[in-house]
């Protein structure tokens, strides 16, 4: 499979939408007891200092990222692969560039939310060497150090 990436523009929201609507809608539910709202997603992905990237294939979106800088970290908005292209290695594709983008900014770390019941998600990430920081409500914190005093390299 080829993959191209660009950033984001206006005209890829609805794919971008519905894909995150697909893959949480169940998972918000189940940690919150609430409905999905598309609207959360929109004021996530139209800040002004977020950053959101899209991977494609063959001219269809299948994967996204969205990341701004929070703190002296680059905190991870969203972060979503179309379910029939999950465990390809693209949500590895995504945070490297995620990694490099905070590594160029020469942020100290990468955060993001997962709910508690989103268990794939959690094993992911601590595979991919993040750390459970802090809970808030149905929600974990989770963080990757950066080391400045090692040229950038991951700790």
């Amino acid at each position: 499979m080829e993959l191209t990436s660009r950033q984001m523009t206006r005209k890829d929201l609805p794919q971008i939408i519905s894909m995150s609507r697909e893959n949480m809608a169940s998972i918000i539910f189940s940690s919150w007891g609430v409905e999905y709202r598309d609207e959360d997603l929109l004021h996530l992905l139209l800040e002004p200092n977020a950053f959101t990237e899209v991977l494609e294939s063959d001219g269809r979106i299948i994967a996204y990222y969205s990341v701004e800088e929070r703190n002296d970290n680059l905190f991870i908005n969203s972060i979503q692969v179309l379910k029939e292209h999950q465990r390809q290695g693209l949500g590895r594709e995504m945070l490297a560039r995620i990694e490099a983008r905070a590594k160029e900014k020469e942020l100290r770390g990468i955060e993001l939310w997962v709910q508690i019941t989103n268990h794939p998600a959690m094993e992911f990430y601590r595979h991919m060497d993040y750390r459970m920081v802090s809970r808030q409500g149905n929600n974990y914190l989770m963080r990757r150090r950066l080391d400045p005093r090692e040229g950038w390299r991951l700790v």
